[in-house]
């Protein structure tokens, strides 16, 4: 007695190896929400990491900044308004800083974040911070920051430089 027709046994199969596919897909995230979790910018572009940018400098420690701590843990940015891929994309963007040295690490992805204190160089300001380890940064050197998306082959953008 047969239980299972051919033809089941091949749906069954595919049903499989669909699933087994799409479980590695699901866990990378992708899929758009205004999270910071869309797609990730400029995939197979080496333009720069946010090419619809009207503007993004530092903010805090803010361009041309002196006597920075090093015990700093975090790099705010600003940006001019919410059309950018930087918005819709901000977790997928992190902030390089390049010492002096040429030594260079990494923010952690960037999160929003608001400041009514902070520095408003744009009609429509909109803030983004990433983390860095405590004691990352040298007394005495000098920082160079970028803007970043790890996960592509885009160019970092330059946002501005201070010292610690």
């Amino acid at each position: 007695m047969r239980f299972f027709s051919l033809r089941s046994v091949r749906l069954a199969r595919v049903l499989v190896v669909t699933a087994s596919l799409a479980l590695p897909l699901a866990a990378c995230g992708g899929g758009s929400s205004s999270s910071g979790n869309s797609p990730i910018p400029n995939p197979g572009s080496n333009q720069l990491c946010d090419t619809n940018s009207q503007g993004t400098q530092l903010a805090r420690p803010s361009q041309g900044q002196t006597g920075v701590s090093s015990g700093t843990t975090s790099i705010e940015i600003v940006s001019n308004g919410n059309g950018d891929q930087l918005f819709s994309s901000y977790g997928q963007f992190d902030i390089i800083l390049r010492d002096n040295f040429g030594n260079q690490f990494s923010t952690g992805f960037l999160n929003i974040t608001s400041d009514s204190s902070g520095p408003h160089p744009y009609n429509s300001d909109f803030y983004y911070v990433g983390s860095i380890p405590s004691g990352s940064l040298l007394g005495g050197d000098t920082y160079s920051a970028y803007l970043n998306a790890p996960n592509t082959n885009c160019t970092p953008g330059f946002l501005g430089s201070f010292s610690t």
